[in-house]
């Protein structure tokens, strides 16, 4: 039956079904449709754009006379239908499906879900940083939003001499790649031990590249990120960091100092985790109790002034 309002007529148009059924009938999950504006002609479309603050985020349903059929964006899907009048039944043995496409259509949408995850620029969010502050800890993270005495309290700086020292070591390195490049150019004395050279080169290439590829790529990124998104790439530039010492070591300093050396690292490593402990396995007392703690002006550690 037609609707009192004609404008609320739409034909339903099956464009696909990937169940074993061959009724024509619209299934949920399996039938994928669209839905064309019986007056105008129009498909009804959600746009990849989504709505401002006032609009929730929420994505952009239009219906546009420029069709695409084409566009997967005029297609629809009933993910779910509840009605009381029918019986349960299992349609599992009626779905078709091959794992490739499955595979790729799911990370597809994991994808396309991940980067609408855009920032919201009208307000501030004390959770969210830029990925440029990520490797000198500019920024930690609250991981929660009560910071009284009495709630456990973490906050996610790790190690700040490590993390530190080692983004210092990955954002130096292009410079010392050109010194070394430089050095052979112009035929500068070869002081490589045997074998040093080779195993330099294939250790550093894929430890600063492992960084760089997973630390890089946020900048491309639209949407909202997170201090914790630098770990994978913190993972690298750590062992990038001890590939550095032992390098440096090797070259410049006697056995006896290459021990000294590497045990006053692993002492001043282990001091500043153990000072920062509390903060990393949760502290349930008044934070102001915890001195000396906050070494960066940005860090809100004890007080956050974006917090009412």
């Amino acid at each position: 039956p037609e609707w009192k309002d004609k404008n609320n007529n739409w034909r339903i148009e099956i464009e696909s079904e990937t169940s074993t059924t061959t009724t024509g009938e619209l299934h949920t999950i399996t039938t994928a449709f669209r839905l064309r504006h019986a007056g105008t002609g129009c498909l009804l479309s959600a746009a990849a754009v989504k709505l401002p603050s006032w609009g929730f985020r929420q994505t952009e349903v239009t219906c546009s006379r420029t069709n695409k059929p084409a566009s997967s964006a005029s297609l629809w899907v009933v993910e779910k239908h509840t009605n009381a009048r029918i019986p349960a039944m299992d349609l599992r043995p009626l779905v078709k499906g091959s794992f490739v496409a499955d595979f790729l259509r799911l990370n597809m949408e994991m994808a396309r879900s991940n980067n609408a995850l855009v920032p919201d620029r009208d307000k501030h969010n004390h959770l969210e940083s830029s990925p440029w502050s990520w490797p000198f800890l500019v920024y930690p993270m609250r991981m929660l939003g009560s910071w009284k005495k009495g709630d456990i309290k973490y906050y996610e700086v790790g190690n700040p001499l490590l993390w530190w020292v080692s983004a210092l070591a990955c954002v130096l390195f292009p410079v010392q790649l050109a010194y070394y490049y430089v050095r052979k150019q112009r035929r500068v004395s070869n002081d490589w031990a045997p074998g040093e050279e080779l195993h330099f080169w294939n250790g550093a290439k894929l430890l600063w590249g492992g960084w760089a590829f997973h630390y890089f790529p946020f900048f491309l990124m639209g949407r909202v990120t997170y201090i914790h998104h630098y770990l994978p790439a913190l993972y690298f530039a750590l062992l990038f960091l001890a590939f550095e010492i032992d390098h440096a070591c090797r070259r410049l300093l006697s056995a006896n100092m290459q021990r000294v050396v590497v045990l006053a690292w692993a002492v001043a490593a282990v001091a500043v985790f153990c000072w920062f402990a509390p903060l990393t396995f949760g502290y349930v007392d008044d934070i102001k109790t915890l001195k000396h703690r906050q070494w960066l002006p940005t860090w809100n550690v004890y007080q956050d002034k974006y917090v009412i």
